[in-house]
Order: C-alpha cells, then sequence, then structure tokens
C-alpha cells in the first residue's frame, strides 16, 4: 500500500487548512465550517428575568432573622460597675475617667 500525509493547519484566527500529500483539498473557518465550537448552552429566545429580579450581586433577605441567642458585638462587653476611679485620678490631665469594659 501507498502511504499518505495528512496535514491539519489551525491559525489563531480559527481558520483552518487541511493538505493531503502537500495539496491543499480544503481552507475555511472551523467556527462556520465545522461542529467543533459548538455552544455549551442553547441559547432559549423565550428565556427572560422575572419582573422582581434584582441584578445587585447581594441582597437583604427580608426574612432573614438573627438567632435568639446572638449576642452583638457592642452587648458582648459590658461596663465594670466594681471599677473605681483611681485617687490619684487627675481629670484636667488624665480626661474623663470611664471604668474599664469586661466581657
Amino acid at each position: 500500500g501507498t502511504s499518505h500525509l495528512y496535514r491539519l493547519v489551525l491559525k489563531p484566527d480559527n481558520t483552518v487548512r487541511v493538505d493531503i500529500d502537500e495539496e491543499n483539498v480544503y481552507e475555511g473557518s472551523i467556527k462556520e465550517d465545522w461542529e467543533v465550537l459548538k455552544p455549551k448552552e442553547i441559547a432559549d429566545p423565550d428565556d427572560k428575568k422575572p419582573d422582581d429580579w434584582v441584578d445587585d450581586s447581594m441582597m437583604d433577605d427580608p426574612e432573614d432573622k438573627k438567632p435568639a441567642d446572638w449576642v452583638d458585638e457592642d452587648q458582648k462587653r459590658i461596663v465594670d460597675e466594681s471599677a473605681k476611679k483611681p485617687d490619684d485620678w487627675d481629670d484636667e490631665e488624665d480626661g474623663e475617667w470611664e471604668a474599664p469594659m469586661i466581657d
């Protein structure tokens, strides 16, 4: 038998050339002429967004609520009621005294 040389040249612009024994037998577009780059999903012409569709990437859930045992950061720490202002505290020099916070 006789052997043949087959060559397929794919160019960056998605055009293709096919040679058999160094003779051009086909030249064209791989996108339009071949079924190589079929879309992964067929577009539905009747498909549309619902009327209440929100395009924001994040949106609030109107039914969302915190668990009963939820503690906010500002409620985590409370003023230490047993703390006393130091005897050597000077309001003019040190500012108004505030009791320390506890967890």
